[in-house]
């Protein structure tokens, strides 16, 4: 192994030394409550040091907002694409998803947050420095294009979400196990929505569910049921 390919390997473990440790950090104070300085300290770096590969607590953010997405769209695949009929294709979909949020609770509250509003402005100044970087020959900061692939990767993810459960849609028309007069694109919105909240369910309507003897698999099986007999072609 040459000196730059070894050097460029510990650039490679160090960043990923950091999100490890960030990502600690996130999960257990939340993404407000941690500090640059907090993350340095953990991963035992100078503050400067850690701005040499991350410009700022954000970018270590879609880093790790990255990861989770990644496992999320990989469980969906893997899940939908085995199924034939368009129906079973959105059953299945809704149990992945099911499935990461029950595997991977703090993946789909860091995605939450995300998805909230407060990254906006950070995730299109990201996009827009790091296609800058890019283009430019003396770009210094190597971090800015990591940092941006990450912010373009994640939004790329999400589109795919949306076009697998879409396609499942209209496999189900063209299959017939799904009504023909429902629109894709807007059964896709609406299935999309149901899907993220299933098990974002507020505290106390969790307890009125298991007042009425209602648990997780029940009232996932029973919101199965309802979907299917609103989009099902029963003909």
């Amino acid at each position: 192994m040459s000196i730059v390919e070894r050097r460029e390997r510990e650039k490679k473990q160090r960043q990923q030394d950091i999100i490890n440790a960030a990502e600690k950090l996130f999960f257990s104070k939340g993404f407000d409550n941690v500090s640059m300085r907090d993350i340095a300290s953990e991963v035992d770096l100078s503050k400067a040091t850690l701005y040499l590969y991350f410009q700022n607590k954000e970018s270590l953010f879609f880093a790790i907002v990255l990861r989770g997405t990644r496992i999320l769209n990989s469980m969906i695949r893997e899940t939908v694409y085995e199924k034939e009929k368009g129906i079973d294709k959105i059953a299945a979909y809704r149990d992945a998803y099911n499935e990461f949020t029950q595997q991977y609770h703090d993946y789909i509250q860091i995605y939450n947050y995300f998805q909230s509003g407060r990254f906006n402005l950070a995730t299109e100044k990201i996009i827009k420095k790091g296609n800058k970087n890019k283009s430019s020959k003396n770009g210094q900061n190597n971090a800015i294009p990591y940092v941006s692939e990450c912010a373009m990767e994640i939004l790329k993810l999400r589109k795919e979400r949306f076009s697998i459960l879409c396609d499942s849609v209209q496999k189900g028309i063209d299959d017939m196990t799904i009504r023909k007069d429902i629109n894709p694109i807007e059964a896709t919105i609406l299935l999309s929505a149901i899907f993220k909240n299933l098990s974002d369910i507020p505290e106390d309507r969790e307890k009125m569910l298991k007042s009425r003897g209602i648990d997780n698999k029940k009232y996932l099986k029973d919101v199965g049921e309802l979907i299917q007999h609103m989009i099902m072609n029963k003909k």
